[in-house]
């Protein structure tokens, strides 16, 4: 999986740049009251490109209509359903603002995403500021593999730029990246509290499922609440059931990284996984024996779950809320599903 090459433009054909004005005149103005100027031009980007499709959908059909699926659209991509988001807005809302029904919104919108492609997380389609945190925007092949392109030397990772797989170079930002690190460690709070409740939304962005239960399914995302005094290995069982899962395998957390993957997170898995060299088992930890609390959260934090070393589950999860005191009542718990669990082995045939 690599980043897709699309170039962004609001270059349209002549014979379309009426239409064009009309459509982006509506999404602007819906932009400025509910989203903002980066959602804007994204979705003035994916107008443009349908514009240039021969034959552009856009001939036929009323804007209000292509409005509403190409924002929908991009905000599929960008889970702007997700409450845990800033901005965030519904999809009724999107509906009743634009003046369509939930049916006809959905089909337009589904109709957008297959025209370009578009898909949860899809890099090409990615809002500037997501795209550090955008695991799926790192991902190259290299000799069949797919690999994380900012683990890779710089002199491929400089060629995998030039060629469009990946948007920046991880290493020409290092330093800079390094620095604010550092300051922003040094002002972290302390562990929390044991009795601490944290909200945790866990997304999965990739795996071995069919492109009909992703047509289906756009996003799949589970909340969980879990008290600071239980251990990530916890949190890996109540994720497991969430998932619906029912075979285990190997499975790791990275924590205090960029994003999900991050090379330079420290690993927390199974302790007969830790490796026994000396130089890179100072990255890994036990996870029978750390407590959520003692991993330095902050709300809006961004870590990764990585499930069975073979099939390859990913998730990103997301720190929506720590509350101070945990409430009475059961915990860890599921308190929301979003989407249906994939079939943890699925028939492709």
């Amino acid at each position: 999986m690599s980043m897709g090459s699309s170039s962004k433009s609001e270059n349209v054909p002549n014979t379309m740049q009426e239409k064009f004005n009309a459509i982006v005149a509506i999404t602007d103005d819906f932009a400025k009251q509910h989203l903002n100027d980066e959602y804007a031009q994204m979705i003035r980007f994916a107008a443009a490109a349908l514009c240039r499709k021969r034959p552009s959908p856009l001939v036929s059909g009323k804007e209000k209509v292509w409005a509403c699926g190409i924002t929908h659209a991009i905000g599929m991509v960008n889970f702007l359903f997700d409450t845990s988001q800033k901005p965030h807005v519904g999809a009724k809302e999107i509906y009743n603002w634009f003046g369509v029904s939930a049916s006809t919104g959905q089909s337009k919108s589904k109709q957008v995403r297959d025209i370009l492609d578009m898909r949860s997380l899809d890099p090409n389609w990615c809002l500037p500021s997501k795209i550090d945190s955008n695991p799926l925007a790192w991902m190259v092949s290299i000799d069949g593999f797919i690999v994380d392109a900012r683990t890779l030397p710089q002199h491929i990772q400089e060629a995998a730029h030039a060629k469009g797989f990946i948007p920046y170079i991880p290493d020409a930002r290092s330093s800079d990246i390094d620095s604010k690190q550092v300051s922003s460690h040094s002002n972290s709070k302390a562990d929390s509290s044991t009795d601490a409740l944290y909200i945790l939304d866990v997304f999965l962005i990739d795996g071995p499922v069919t492109e009909k239960f992703v047509a289906k399914n756009p996003v799949v995302s589970r909340t969980i609440e879990i008290k600071g005094s239980n251990t990530l290995s916890e949190l890996h069982k109540i994720i497991f059931k969430a998932f619906d899962r029912h075979d285990e395998h190997m499975y790791e957390f990275q924590v205090g990284g960029r994003e999900p993957q991050d090379p330079n997170a420290r690993r927390y898995g199974l302790k007969q996984a830790i490796p026994s060299d000396k130089s890179t088992k100072k990255l890994y930890h036990d996870a029978s024996s750390t407590q959520i609390a003692s991993l330095g959260l902050s709300t809006e934090d961004v870590f990764g779950y990585w499930f069975d070393f073979g099939d390859d589950w990913w998730h990103q999860i997301n720190v929506a809320n720590i509350i101070d005191k945990t409430p009475s009542g059961n915990y860890p718990r599921i308190a929301k599903r979003v989407g249906a669990s994939p079939p943890q082995y699925a028939d492709f045939d």
